[in-house]
């Protein structure tokens, strides 16, 4: 679970994400990371402060834990002596097994404490998937889909749209969160297919002379009247880098290559060359390629 924690974490804490509002039903205005005494074990996933000045303590829950409740107890405890007032807290489970968890203390009429638990899979996904912000978007995988693979190609349309690092993180983000929903598979491969020309940039061969070509389009681009020329100079220049990563990935695998084959890879549009390029990995012989 730890690995999900900091992925929800930065998530839940986007200053410009709709997630902490939609899920706790208030607006959190700053977030702080509270380091409690070296005595207790205890770390808080995310502690924040609302619009009207009150904490709010977060937590995610990956699966069932039967002293969850007495653990929230010690959270709460510690941020009322911190801060001189009581928390507001939420448990989220992210687990796959039905939720199970007491929420409540009661000590003898000595003591009653509750916290708020709420299992995110029951909450309709769809006002997160809306949201401008592509850190929302992620989370509302964790959530109710009306139709997944729909929602994915959705999220990853949205992480397509970002630029270099960015792109990367928040892929690797909806990957680590999909695997809490068994969708891991899928967005592999659907991220296989958004990171092809990426890495077609990145290649140490023909990335440099494919980067040239683009920058050369788009300032191209830029004369009035070239716009068509510059769309079709563009794909053009990602037809031939695709054309030749798989050429070369053939060689590679296979060495000596059927003509029959590389007549094929030549009338094939850049969509098909992508697919072809999985499929180079897969096969035991070239002639497996042919059909």
């Amino acid at each position: 679970m730890q690995d999900y924690d900091s992925t929800l974490k930065q998530l839940l804490q986007d200053p410009q994400g709709l997630a902490a509002e939609y899920l706790t039903g208030r607006r959190l205005v700053s977030w702080r990371n509270p380091e409690m005494p070296a005595t207790l074990t205890l770390r808080a996933d995310s502690v924040g402060r609302d619009d009207t000045g009150e904490t709010v303590h977060i937590e995610w829950q990956g699966r069932n834990d039967a002293k969850m409740a007495a653990r929230m107890l010690q959270y709460a405890a510690w941020l009322l002596n911190d801060e001189g007032r009581f928390p507001l807290q939420y448990v989220f489970y992210v687990g796959a097994s039905e939720m199970s968890m007491p929420t409540t203390v009661v000590s003898e009429g000595r003591i009653v404490y509750s916290y708020n638990l709420l299992n995110i899979a029951d909450l309709d996904a769809e006002p997160l998937l809306a949201s401008p912000d592509v850190r929302d978007n992620i989370l509302a995988v964790l959530m109710r889909l009306d139709d997944r693979e729909r929602a994915l190609h959705r999220i990853l349309g949205r992480i397509g749209d970002l630029r270099d690092a960015n792109r990367r993180e928040a892929y690797q983000q909806l990957r680590r969160l999909a695997g809490l929903r068994h969708m891991g598979e899928l967005v592999e491969e659907e991220g296989k297919r958004m990171f092809v020309l990426e890495d077609y940039l990145e290649h140490d061969t023909f990335g440099p002379v494919l980067a040239r070509n683009l920058e050369k389009e788009r300032q191209e681009g830029r004369r009035e009247g070239r716009q068509e020329g510059h769309q079709e100079g563009r794909n053009e220049g990602k037809r031939e880098g695709a054309l030749q990563l798989v050429q070369r990935g053939l060689a590679k695998r296979f060495g000596q290559v059927p003509d029959s084959l590389l007549q094929q890879l030549s009338g094939l549009s850049i969509a098909e060359l992508e697919e072809f390029n999985f499929r180079v990995f897969t096969a035991n012989r070239p002639e497996d390629l042919l059909n």
